[in-house]
């Protein structure tokens, strides 16, 4: 199982739990290696090459799919098409994220309070398309945003909390402080809002026109036979029943348990992967 994410962060350790609840289907082992690089696309290019036998499978976010192959490239790197997809685990409700008790409950809040004191929104992400969810800010309220990249969603949590910056472009990483109080979401960048944090209303809703989405999932290299996709989407489906994963995702990062496959799961990363284009072509800088 390719994971495109460094060892010891949130994503690694999902696939980690996930890989030993799979194996309790499969009855042989499921071992994880970690291929960090290229915003998430060097994991995903070595599961593209691998022979389709069923032997070699990865764990991602959706995004890491549906946008980093096309972000910033003279030619793409591969798109949706280039897999076969065998479940999804969660979808991660991405937020904006606030540190409490800066004098706003939401975003529009933050940009009037931001705007009478002369100020930029400092905004920190560490993947995906945080950088266009900061334009996004800038066009669509009309305020100066500063826009900074770090390793890891730990790292970007770091930053808020210190102060160093106004909000994150935040997955699960904000959720054990923003349910200690320590942080608040400020805006869904979801269609919807997160039920988890009703009270964060969408970036649409306050007048912004963006949105992004990201499922962590499970693929494979396209041609995968039948009988492997359904033996091993079988295991998926039984891996995000597993205590450990409900735990992780749904207890601890409060994380949408959502499996979907087949055709469902297909049609779900074409609709995504139009999203992203047209953010791309709204947004970008």
């Amino acid at each position: 199982m390719i994971v495109n994410a460094g060892a010891g962060g949130s994503t690694s350790g999902g696939a980690r739990i996930l890989a030993k609840a799979m194996e309790k289907s499969l009855g042989q082992p499921v071992v994880v290696v970690s291929k960090p690089g290229g915003s998430g696309t060097k994991g995903a290019v070595l599961v593209m090459k691998a022979k389709p036998d069923g032997y070699t499978i990865g764990y991602s976010y959706s995004h890491n799919l549906a946008f980093s192959g096309q972000y910033k490239r003279k030619k793409k790197l591969f798109t949706v098409e280039s897999f076969g997809y065998l479940g999804s685990i969660t979808d991660p409700r991405l937020s904006i994220v606030s540190l409490a008790g800066r004098g706003w409950t939401d975003l529009a809040g933050m940009v009037k309070k931001l705007k009478a004191d002369g100020k930029p929104v400092r905004l920190v992400y560490s993947g995906g398309p945080g950088r266009l969810i900061g334009n996004a800010i800038a066009r669509d309220f009309g305020i100066e945003t500063k826009i900074i990249r770090v390793r890891g969603g730990g790292k970007s949590m770091q930053r808020v909390l210190g102060g160093h910056v106004d909000v994150v472009y935040s997955g699960g990483a904000h959720t054990p402080y923003t349910d200690a109080g320590k942080t608040i979401v400020v805006a869904s960048v979801d269609e919807s809002r997160n039920p988890d944090y009703p009270d964060a209303p969408t970036f649409k809703e306050m007048g912004g026109k963006a949105s992004t989405t990201s499922l962590q999932l499970v693929y494979a290299p396209k041609g995968l036979p039948a009988a492997a996709i359904a033996k091993l989407s079988a295991a998926v489906t039984a891996g995000s029943k597993d205590a450990g994963v409900q735990k992780l995702f749904r207890k601890n990062l409060k994380m949408r348990i959502l499996n979907l496959k087949g055709g469902v799961l297909t049609k779900y990363m074409v609709k995504e992967q139009q999203l992203y284009t047209d953010l791309i072509a709204t947004y970008d800088d």
